[in-house]
């Protein structure tokens, strides 16, 4: 952008999602790295969870899911995410391999994009809150909804 180069559209994925939306002018530098501090503070403060990626369809991950399994992301028609707990992962991973199904416990500390991040969401909600956010300047194209994101998204705390 400092050589005049701009973009038309944005999109980021997790923290890229907050990078985004500083680039769209919907939050300011300073929110931006308060927002990405505290939510990663908040999130290591949690117990310790695992995510595996399993080579297979939303559809089919599905059969996997569970109350202590969450799918965590849709990487590509063939390729999902799901997170939970250490030894539930370990065991579907084993089951996996059992099933011939690929799968690749990921190096992570925790289970992101999980119900295991639920207990930090209020309290970070609130945080939000207090800053200003601003409708987009540039699009964003939503990770949450995969679509493009609404000014009133952009705009709410919830989101």
């Amino acid at each position: 952008m400092s050589w005049g180069v701009f973009p038309t559209a944005l999109i980021g994925h997790s923290v890229g999602e907050f990078v985004a939306a500083y680039f769209a002018g919907v939050i300011s530098l300073q929110d931006a790295l308060k927002l990405i501090t505290l939510r990663g503070k908040m999130m290591s403060d949690l117990p310790p969870g695992s995510m595996l990626s399993i080579r297979c369809s939303a559809d089919n991950v599905q059969a996997y899911l569970s109350e202590s399994i969450s799918l965590a992301a849709i990487n590509s028609k063939n390729l999902c995410v799901v997170a939970g707990t250490v030894d539930d992962i370990q065991h579907l991973s084993k089951q996996l391999d059992d099933l011939g199904i690929l799968n690749r416990v990921l190096s992570t500390s925790h289970a992101f994009h999980s119900y295991m991040m639920n207990p930090v969401v209020a309290p970070f909600e609130e945080v939000v809150r207090s800053i200003s956010l601003k409708t987009p300047l540039i699009p964003i194209m939503s990770t949450v909804t995969g679509h493009w994101m609404k000014s009133e998204e952009a705009t709410d705390p919830a989101y």
